[in-house]
């Protein structure tokens, strides 16, 4: 009985025992499983023994051989000053480590965070607010109103009242002076600034709960953020000088500086946005209140506003305020920064000047946005008015905002540049600036503070010169979003659509063009993923996807009105190029029929574009000669895109010649030139680039040809700029429809103000004020068809080769 169970078990455990397939007889004694046992035991100690030594040698590998490790690639530290006109400056503030900072989204970053726990990690937001660094904002109080220059400004007012009202009475005299008074006590009152710590804070926190709604990231290179942490440590005031497009951007300036511990400006606000309830914010925030235009005549008498407003600026600068305010004055319209004004500007030179600082530091600030937050001016360029801000319009744009998807904003701090450098380099340079005969010099608004006396003509020039500057260097390092990119190349390469493939192609040479330029994109990643996120985030309005024959189609839609904001993304790339596209342009103009061209008349013709479109770029800096930037560009092309090969026409002939001259003749009164000539590669591919290039100008240039046609509608009588405006832009879509221009993006009222701007410098037309409205009427010797014709044939010379686009 004990052996039929003990066979029964050893036949249950020889058919469920984990032993190899050629084992197959039944376990009938003791001994036969003592002995399975002592060889499983065997086999797991050789296993676990092979197991080790191999773990071993693979550790003894890696330790011997040291893995591949792929360069990552640093990000460009954008907006490093220009060396010829602050070298000092280039060099401070930053070095290697610097550079090799990378990007951080401010929106994940806690930096004034000092210790690391359960609470500060739950509530991250508020424990960051609330530790941030606490500053002591000086007031700037009533006290200025008992300054000199305003005392005066008060008695020069009075006196010319009574000198216009011819009364003497000394009882209308004290009355009139009274008046004035009051008056600047309330200019005060309407412009003061009431900043507050503890507001920043309760601001901030906000922030960091609503920005996220609609946007994905707030972009800051940390490189940046050092230099300016560091420019803020040295006692001097920085002006920040953003370009502007957004009414957030003054907001994200300031949420940056604040939550990296850097003290937040006064910044100046149009007095458009002085509303209830967020005018009071604002001011809480460091808004302080400015007319956005004077009056050209009653503003040349207002000397009150302009004295409460230099001794308010003085005030604030002695007082350790940084300051903020926009170079352009509005928000640009088209994506291309505007011509600065000046006003502001001249107010903190005059500081500097008199010595109410010792100097300042500049910053200019570039802002990009995957995606305008605050709507396409598609209105506006169609000539519509403005409308303007109110409190329910402002209540339904950030309801609207907080519902959106704006992707990814990129803000861009440049290196800080000393005033008192760049005085001292453009005051040593200003005779020798002067002799240029190729320099472009645009009129200042009669209706800005600058254009109304508020600075001295002895320093006009400094003026000019460093704000063009500031915002050149402004305008070269925004980075390019991935809706720039995409926009730049469907409306100027592939205007009647591309296969997804053909615009990876395009976008892969574009990056690696601007990595060669030293230029940053606001993206990374492969095209493929690029180009497909920004085809979404633009919209259907804007850009349509197909499958056609199983490739993947996209097409920008070119027509009004949507072509007018797709036009505003890809101008942020216009603005990189328009040196080139002066050149193709330039070049698609002249007698190329022997395959070659002289560089002289090339570069006068670039000159005259230069000047045909001087309200719409800064071509080179303002320390450069515009004649050398342009020739130094034909040798760029010439060397990295092989558009030109020179031509050596010192023929045996010309050398002969010239060793008879040296023969009769000294050196210095030696004075021979040889013409260089460039030959134009005829390979496609430079024809194809020349003609891209070439595109970029060509909207501007239709805009500038119809407004010089319509020029004749002010024969015989003048009009008003907002019916010469509307009657233009009809003429312009009239043209469209007929196929006489082109492009519809040409539709832009403010491509028609600033030809109006270049006519009056050509001195065709003259703008005369009534009240707020302006009228325009052509010059007596110009008041008629044939020089009208002539006005518009010099334009249309330029518009050759845009046909062959189709």
């Amino acid at each position: 009985m004990v052996d039929i169970v003990t066979s029964r078990m050893f036949e249950a455990v020889n058919r469920f025992a984990p032993v190899p397939k050629q084992q197959g007889d039944s376990l009938s004694t003791i001994n036969d499983l003592k002995r399975f046992s002592s060889d499983q035991r065997y086999k797991r100690i050789l296993n676990r023994e092979s197991e080790a030594k191999a773990r071993e040698a693979q550790l003894y590998d890696i330790k011997e051989n040291v893995p591949p490790i792929s360069n990552i690639k640093t990000r460009p530290l954008m907006g490093l000053t220009c060396y010829s006109c602050a070298p000092v400056s280039r060099d401070s503030l930053v070095n290697q480590s610097t550079k090799n900072l990378g990007l951080k989204n401010i929106l994940n970053e806690y930096p004034a965070i000092r210790k690391k726990g359960v609470l500060t990690r739950t509530f991250a937001h508020f424990t960051q607010c609330y530790e941030a660094t606490s500053y002591n904002y000086a007031y700037v109080d009533s006290s200025i109103l008992e300054e000199e220059r305003v005392k005066l400004a008060i008695e020069k007012t009075t006196a010319k009242q009574v000198e216009e009202s011819n009364r003497w009475e000394e009882e209308y005299c004290e009355q009139l002076l009274v008046q004035n008074e009051r008056r600047a006590k309330k200019l005060f009152k309407d412009m003061q600034s009431s900043m507050s710590d503890l507001l920043f804070k309760l601001t901030s926190w906000v922030l960091y709960k609503l920005l996220p709604c609609f946007l994905s990231s707030i972009v800051v290179h940390s490189g940046q953020v050092k230099m300016i942490k560091e420019a803020g440590q040295t006692g001097l005031p920085l002006i920040f000088l953003p370009l502007h497009r957004s009414h957030l951007d003054y907001i994200m300036i300031s949420f940056i500086l604040f939550n990296n511990n850097i003290q937040c400006p006064l910044i100046a606000a149009g007095d458009n946005l002085r509303m209830p309830i967020f005018g009071s914010l604002l001011r809480g925030l460091g808004a302080f209140y400015i007319r956005r235009r004077l009056d050209p005549v009653l503003g040349q008498k207002d000397y009150v506003y302009k004295a409460i407003l230099h001794s308010y600026m003085n005030a604030g600068l002695r007082a350790g305020h940084n300051v903020e305010f926009f170079l352009e004055g509005g928000r640009t319209r088209t994506g291309k920064p505007l011509m600065p004004k000046y006003g502001i500007f001249s107010v903190i030179l005059d500081s500097l000047m008199d010595g109410t600082i010792e100097d300042a530091l500049l910053v200019p600030v570039s802002i990009n946005y995957e995606k305008l937050v605050d709507g396409n001016f598609i209105r506006e360029q169609l000539g519509q008015p403005k409308k303007m801000e109110t409190f329910r319009s402002t209540m339904r744009s950030i309801w609207h905002v907080l519902n959106s998807n704006y992707g990814m904003a990129r803000i861009d701090l440049n290196q800080p540049i000393s005033l008192r450098e760049l005085m001292k380099t453009f005051n040593n340079g200003k005779v020798q600036n002067q002799v240029f005969p190729k320099s472009l010099r645009t009129n200042p608004s009669n209706s800005s503070l600058y254009g109304t006396d508020v600075v001295s003509d002895e320093y006009k020039y400094l003026v000019e010169k460093i704000s063009k500057h500031v915002l050149y260097d402004g305008a070269r390092s925004t980075s390019v979003m991935s809706t720039n990119a995409v926009a730049y190349l469907l409306l100027r390469q592939f205007r009647k659509g591309a296969t997804l493939d053909e615009l990876v192609a395009a976008l892969d040479e574009l990056r690696v063009d601007l990595d060669n330029k030293q230029k940053d994109v606001g993206f990374s990643g492969s095209s493929r993923d690029a180009i497909l996120y920004a085809v979404d985030m633009l919209g259907v309005s804007l850009i349509k996807k197909e499958v056609i024959d199983d490739k993947f189609f996209i097409t920008p839609d070119t027509s009004l009105p949507n072509v007018i904001e797709l036009n505003y993304y890809s101008n942020i790339l216009v603005n990189y190029y328009c040196l080139e596209a002066v050149i193709a342009t330039a070049l698609n103009c002249m007698d190329t029929e022997l395959g070659e061209v002289s560089e002289d008349e090339l570069v006068e013709g670039c000159l005259d574009i230069c000047n045909l479109l001087q309200y719409e770029f800064i071509f080179c800096k303002p320390c450069q000669d515009l004649e050398g930037a342009i020739r130094d560009c034909i040798e760029t092309l010439t060397i990295y895109k092989e558009i030109f090969t020179p031509i050596n026409v010192d023929t045996i002939e010309a050398q002969k010649g010239r060793k008879l001259a040296e023969q009769f003749f000294d050196e210095d009164e030696l004075d021979y030139t040889v013409a260089k000539q460039l030959k134009i590669n005829d390979n496609e591919s430079v024809n194809d680039y020349l003609l891209f290039t070439s595109s970029l100008l060509a909207p501007l240039i239709e805009s500038y040809s119809v407004t010089a046609f319509c020029m004749d509608k002010l024969i015989g009588q003048p009009l008003p700029e907002s019916v010469l405006i509307m009657e233009t832009l009809d003429e312009m879509k009239e043209q469209l429809g007929t196929g006489s221009i082109y492009f519809d993006e040409s539709v832009s009222s403010d491509s028609v103000k600033n030809a109006l701007k270049l006519f009056q410098t050509w001195d065709i037309v003259e703008c005369q004020s009534e009240g707020k409205h302006r009228k325009f009427n052509l010059k007596p010797s110009h008041n008629n068809h044939d020089s009208i014709r002539t006005l518009a044939s010099r334009i249309d010379k330029y518009r050759t080769g845009v046909v062959s686009l189709e």
